[in-house]
């Protein structure tokens, strides 16, 4: 018997149960955060609800009650998945680690306070809550690698090697040094699994072009970003993906974005840009092309669990619609709480 089967099988069962359209519009009506509490207690939410109740209450009972779900998510997968099954699953974690150390390490540069951190950390990764809390309590950058290398945390080399560099570096710089170092010690140290696991191989194939991509655009419209950082633009992107090398440069050498677009002609990617053109010449903001990519990927990986129902695909595509459906609730009790339209919050769900 696969081992997947069980936890596959569990999975398909929940997938049913996600909440419909109806049902996500239908919280959107709700006159208070007490009505949206209402009326989301009666779907598969209310243990989470319920819970949450008995320590908060108002917005607060939403966020504790999408954490309670986060946690409870990571929790059935281990439960769920083992051996084999487990280490091929265990890497979409690995990719939830690695947005959670980047979190941590911006905030503790950027002075962010440590409940904000905590805040924007997902519960569903190897790297358990209690450690990822105490890395935000760090008093600075310093103590943040000591106590990484306490916990035997990925990613400490790759920070203490660029220790000096980092309190200079942009955003976008930092998550790329992190990414690169997940690509190479974590997707390469993992191919052999990869190349027996295709959903699997795509999602984070499609995760890097998509970066790649982000990085050849920015360029693009802002060439001193490499020139006054006395980059080179070889090294900006990740060895990894469908892309080549040299499609990438060409694309970060154009004198503008809707050029560098059309250097995109015949790969999956260029329907999806195209399409977002209309918006980016409207607001000047490439935000408008990482959002289209961003859905790209999720509708891609919510199909696997059709293409792939007896392997990877099941629990990659459920995790994705799981996560997608918790986003849609957060941005609905949001709305709700600062007493927005219904049809202005539902114009911005995403429903997969």
């Amino acid at each position: 018997m696969s081992t997947f089967d069980y936890g596959n099988t569990r999975l398909r069962a929940r997938l049913s149960r996600l909440l419909a359209q109806e049902t996500l519009e239908e919280l959107t009506r709700a006159d208070n955060m007490d009505g949206f509490l209402s009326l989301l207690i009666k779907t598969a939410y209310k243990p989470s609800v319920e819970k949450a109740l008995t320590h908060s209450s108002g917005i607060q009972t939403v966020h504790t009650c999408l954490k309670l779900e986060s946690e409870k998510v990571f929790s059935d997968y281990h439960k769920f998945y083992t051996d084999k099954a487990w280490d091929k699953i265990g890497l979409i974690f690995s990719f939830n680690d690695l947005q959670n150390i980047h979190t941590i390490v911006r905030g503790i540069l950027g002075d962010v306070a440590q409940p904000e951190i905590q805040d924007l950390l997902t519960r569903s990764g190897n790297i358990s809550f209690n450690i990822l809390r105490e890395l935000s309590t760090s008093r600075n950058f310093s103590d943040l690698i000591t106590k990484m290398i306490a916990f035997h945390i990925p990613y400490t080399d790759i920070l203490l090697k660029n220790q000096t560099l980092l309190p200079s570096l942009q955003g976008a710089q930092i998550e790329l040094m992190l990414e690169k170092n997940f690509f190479k010690n974590i997707i390469e140290e993992n191919a052999k699994i990869l190349d027996q696991t295709l959903p699997l191989k795509e999602y984070f194939s499609i995760h890097a072009d998509q970066e790649n991509i982000m990085c050849a655009l920015r360029a693009a419209k802002n060439p001193e970003i490499i020139t006054s950082n006395h980059l080179d633009i070889k090294d900006c992107f990740i060895n990894a993906g469908t892309i080549s090398r040299s499609m990438l440069i060409s694309i970060s050498e154009e004198k503008n974005v809707e050029k560098a677009i059309e250097r995109l002609i015949g790969t999956p990617y260029y329907v999806c840009l195209q399409a977002a053109l209309t918006e980016y010449s409207r607001t000047g903001l490439l935000t408008e092309f990482e959002e289209r990519l961003r859905k790209m990927l999720l509708k891609r990986a919510a199909e696997y669990p059709i293409e792939d129902p007896l392997g990877v695909g099941v629990p990659i595509g459920f995790l994705v619609r799981k996560t997608n459906e918790m986003q849609n609730l957060w941005w609905i009790a949001k709305g709700v709480q600062l007493g927005f339209d219904s049809a202005d919050i539902i114009e911005h769900l995403e429903v997969l």
